[in-house]
C-alpha cells in the first residue's frame, strides 16, 4: 500500500491522454495500448482513486468535527419565576 504522502506516479496517465488527443486530431476511432502499459495505467487509475477516496474520507471528518464545534449545548436548570410587584 502507498503511504499517505507518496507521490502518485500519473504518468501512464498523462501519456493516455496525450495519445488520446492525437487520436482525436488525426480523426482516427481506436486506440490500441501494449499490455505493459496497460498494466501502468490501472496501478496509477487504482493510485489516484485510493488517494480520491482518502481524500473524500478526511473531508467527511473534518466536516464532522466541524459541525460538532458548532454545536451549542445549553443547560437548563428550571429556575424560578418570580412575579415582580413594582
Amino acid at each position: 500500500m502507498q503511504s499517505k504522502n507518496s507521490k502518485i506516479q500519473t504518468r501512464p496517465i498523462e501519456e493516455l491522454l496525450g495519445r488520446i488527443r492525437t487520436l482525436r486530431q488525426r480523426g482516427e476511432r481506436e486506440i490500441r495500448i501494449p499490455a505493459a502499459e496497460a498494466d501502468k495505467l490501472a496501478d496509477s487509475l487504482m493510485q489516484v482513486m485510493t488517494r480520491m477516496v482518502t481524500i473524500q474520507e478526511e473531508i467527511i471528518e473534518a466536516l464532522k468535527a466541524a459541525k460538532e464545534a458548532q454545536t451549542i449545548n445549553i443547560e437548563m436548570d428550571g429556575g424560578t419565576f418570580t412575579k415582580d410587584k413594582s
